[in-house]
């Protein structure tokens, strides 16, 4: 059986695994092994769940908690496996799908995930994180219906969300439109994540005189981040310890007025905490690219080109914020390199790279990008956050479209500055469909990458038009796959144009409203004391 920490195996030094195993029964075995794998002693717990296996080796937890052991430490190919068995001793654990489906999702791919998801919900309706996965990877695929995703996000609230509305109390927060409010906002991300490029503006630029500002950190990651953050902030709670209820209670014992939600159904959220309507006004923004699903959830903030007014509403459970000029304010980090200069010039070959990660890739994107290397000669292709598990796919429908494996580099997840320092060798950055990148995209442009953007009908696909015509970049926005390649290959022909754009997008990004933190934060608090007015009214949303 293959190990996961061989060079850690050799020094821990242990009596032989057979004998161990006898001299106990598995389930004292499984006791002590889940005990070590809930303090993250994963050596350990490795090697006692597969003693439990030596003495019962269709144990359908010991393979599903081996499962978890690689998954956690993101050695994809042995949690595979390890699920995969687990499902073949126990099949109608409708736990072992779900988990073998986030899997799949990490690995990109995404067609696989939904059928665990589904499977697994069709053993238990009511499984909450299947759920949830299965909207989170509806998102994610080309040919999902947005009615049919609003549809499952609504039938995930109407059994999870919903029912908790009815315990919600009255709120005594008084009906003064024009008092100074409390503004809260709740994140598991209040750390070195992607949200704080986009949060930290609103935090930083407060009015205090007419707003403040609470901030419930759900996360158990506290870093350099969390503690600037925290200096923004009049109040700031550490909720992880509380449970839904008792985070509820006290956000309405703080009185909030206006509570925003920063996570959506993305990981470590705390939707349940706002079915119970803790706060007179709920809001959702920014890391979340679709309706929450609830009856809870007020109102959604976004911007005209995101979600242009009559073309989407009905996607929503939330009213629709938009902002005046764009949702978007991003602050890069002050550590971030330079710009480079133009890696074409330098190499004489053009390099394009997909920066987001290999769920977002689908078997459309790729074989777009094929059709753009074919008619770039000598160009290349660079992928980032793909792990090996994700690699044959890409390979495979790139090989099938003509494209020599050579020309092709993928990496897996990489700390931050080996990341950025990739930038320096990458001349156009191609974004994806249906799921456009936000972070990425503001990120390639700072450094002086220009993005191609593939634009749709609905909010995940409309992100990359929203930041590039804020920039007055619209001649970057394809409307439709053939402008799509159209673009990439004038733009990567164009050498002048490219050594320009380059030397000039910093400036650009600069000069626009995307780093306008200041402005940012007025449009932003000016929607909440609008929908603040309309609540001391009684006036409906």
């Amino acid at each position: 059986m293959r190990m996961l920490f061989k060079s850690l195996l050799r020094n821990i030094g242990r009596a032989s695994p057979k004998a161990a195993a006898r001299a106990r029964t598995p389930a004292e075995l499984m006791a002590e092994a889940r005990a070590r794998f809930d303090a993250n002693d994963l050596v350990r717990a490795q090697l006692l769940f597969e003693d439990v296996l030596e003495l019962e080796p269709g144990h359908a937890d010991a393979l599903h908690f081996l499962g978890l052991t690689g998954h956690r430490v993101r050695d994809l190919g042995f949690a595979m496996e390890y699920f995969e068995r687990s499902i073949e001793a126990r099949p109608k654990d409708a736990v072992f799908h779900n988990n073998l489906g986030s899997v799949l999702v990490q690995a990109g791919r995404t067609e696989e995930a939904a059928a665990f998801f589904r499977k697994a919900l069709e053993i238990d309706p009511k499984l909450n994180i299947a759920r949830i996965n299965l909207i989170y990877v509806m998102i994610l695929l080309e040919n999902a219906r947005p009615e049919d995703v609003y549809a499952e996000h609504v039938a995930w609230a109407k059994i999870h969300a919903d029912p908790l509305l009815a315990q919600a109390k009255p709120h005594d927060n008084s009906r003064d439109p024009e008092r100074r409010l409390r503004i809260a906002y709740l994140s598991a991300d209040f750390r070195q994540h992607a949200l704080t490029y986009f949060i930290e503006p609103a935090l930083a630029q407060r009015d205090s005189a007419a707003f403040e500002v609470f901030c419930y950190h759900s996360g158990r990651i506290v870093d350099d981040v969390t503690r600037r953050l925290a200096q923004y902030a009049d109040h700031w709670h550490e909720i992880i310890d509380l449970d839904d209820e008792q985070a509820a209670e006290l956000i309405r014992s703080d009185g909030i007025d206006v509570l925003v939600d920063l996570s959506g159904h993305l990981r470590d959220n705390r939707l349940l905490v706002f079915a119970r309507k803790p706060a007179p006004i709920q809001v959702t923004y920014l890391a979340y690219p679709n309706t929450t699903g609830m009856s809870a959830m007020d109102y959604r903030i976004s911007d005209a080109v995101c979600d242009p007014p009559g073309a989407t509403e009905r996607y929503y459970r939330e009213t629709l914020i938009r902002l005046p000029r764009c949702m978007w304010c991003y602050q890069p980090r002050d550590d971030m390199p330079a710009v480079s200069p133009s890696p074409a010039r330098l190499s004489g070959r053009l390099t394009f790279a997909s920066m987001n990660g290999a769920n977002k890739v689908t078997e459309r994107m790729l074989t777009l990008w094929a059709r753009i290397l074919g008619e770039v000669p000598d160009s290349r292709l660079v992928l980032t956050t793909v792990p090996e598990q994700g690699r044959e796919r890409i390979r495979a429908t790139l090989a099938q479209a003509g494209v020599a494996e050579e020309r092709v580099s993928m990496h897996d997840r990489l700390p931050t500055k080996d990341f950025w320092a990739l930038y320096a060798g990458i001349d156009i950055m191609l974004d994806t469909f249906p799921m456009n990148g936000g972070t990425t995209t503001c990120e390639a442009l700072w450094l002086g990458v220009p993005v191609v953007t593939r634009s749709g009908d609905i909010f995940q696909s409309r992100a990359g038009m929203s930041i590039l015509g804020t920039m007055e970049l619209d001649e970057l926005i394809a409307p439709d796959d053939e402008a799509y390649v159209r673009i990439a290959v004038a733009l990567a022909r164009d050498g002048g144009r490219l050594a320009a754009l380059r030397a000039g997008l910093r400036e650009r990004m600069r000069a626009s409203p995307l780093t306008d933190g200041r402005a940012y934060a007025r449009a932003l608090e000016a929607a909440y004391r609008g929908i603040w007015r309309t609540w001391c009214s009684g006036s409906p949303q």
